[in-house]
């Protein structure tokens, strides 16, 4: 497509780049303008903020070294020549959990009241699929994460050999599979936004249905963009699954347990969950 998108002063500015951190910024707007429905002060979130964000990137460039191993093993250096590129997403969506959850154990060590982990958690699951539109874009831009090839009209043909589509792949018609998951990614956002967050604000659902919903809905939108993938997806357990194919087996049993075991309705609609 367009993998570069233009150069300034001898340095060359990637679409891909631009786009996923304009990602991060469109989430992390979002976040900031509900901030106070999420019972937080400014600094207190974008503490918040540099956390996760932190979190993101450690965790995802870790799985990308532990998808593709293989590679790193062969050639130490191939890393190092390839770090710019190299995300997996649910590595990253952990390190977000774990960090958030590093800062609210840090906060509530020295501060009160006491902050809870569900109910900002909630508003993440509208800002991490609104920011992950534009970064499969930028997927789109660049022609990596691409299709396999297909003879369905909407079929997407990538002719610049710096894309990150593979070499034999060029000139045919592929899955525009960024575009499928950046689709999904959006009506889970809308969803969330104007159909569960306003019943959790109103005290008809519990804390957290926003969110395990949202893990819920992209395990199952991965599991099956996963299908029309056309690049390397590196190697776990099976040839049958990808990495990512596992990983969102996995988000989808961890969101099926706790929305069964909490329960999505409030029992008392004066009585809110606290539960993390």
């Amino acid at each position: 497509m367009h993998p570069t998108l233009f150069e300034i002063g001898g340095h060359t500015i990637m679409t891909y780049g631009v786009l996923t951190a304009s990602g991060y910024l469109l989430g992390a707007l979002w976040m900031w303008v509900h901030h106070e429905d999420m019972g937080m002060s400014l600094w207190q979130f974008f503490i918040l903020m540099y956390c996760i964000v932190g979190g993101a990137v450690l965790g995802a460039k870790a799985g990308f070294f532990l998808v593709e191993w293989r590679d790193f093993s062969a050639d130490p250096m191939w890393y190092l020549r390839n770090w710019r590129h190299g995300w997996v997403f649910w590595s990253g969506f952990i390190g977000t959990l774990v960090s958030a959850k590093v800062y609210q154990e840090g906060f509530n060590a020295f501060f009160a009241p006491k902050k809870r982990y569900l109910p900002p958690a909630d508003y993440f699951g509208v800002s991490l699929p609104l920011g992950h539109v534009l970064g499969r874009l930028g997927c789109f831009a660049q022609g990596c994460c691409h299709g396999r090839p297909t003879e369905l009209p909407w079929g997407v043909t990538f002719t610049d050999p710096s894309s990150g589509v593979k070499p034999e792949l060029l000139n045919l018609p592929l899955h525009p599979v960024q575009l499928y998951e950046a689709a999904g990614e959006l009506a889970i956002a809308v969803w969330i936004m104007r159909w569960l967050l306003p019943r959790i604000r109103e005290g008809k659902f519990r804390y957290g249905t926003a969110f395990f919903g949202y893990i819920g809905l992209y395990s199952v939108l991965r599991f099956f963009t996963e299908m029309f993938r056309g690049d390397d997806r590196g190697f776990f357990l099976s040839a049958w699954l990808s990495p990512s194919q596992w990983w969102s087996l996995g988000g989808l049993v961890i969101a099926a347990y706790f929305l069964r075991r909490h329960g999505i309705k409030e029992s008392f609609p004066t009585k809110r969950s606290l539960y993390f």
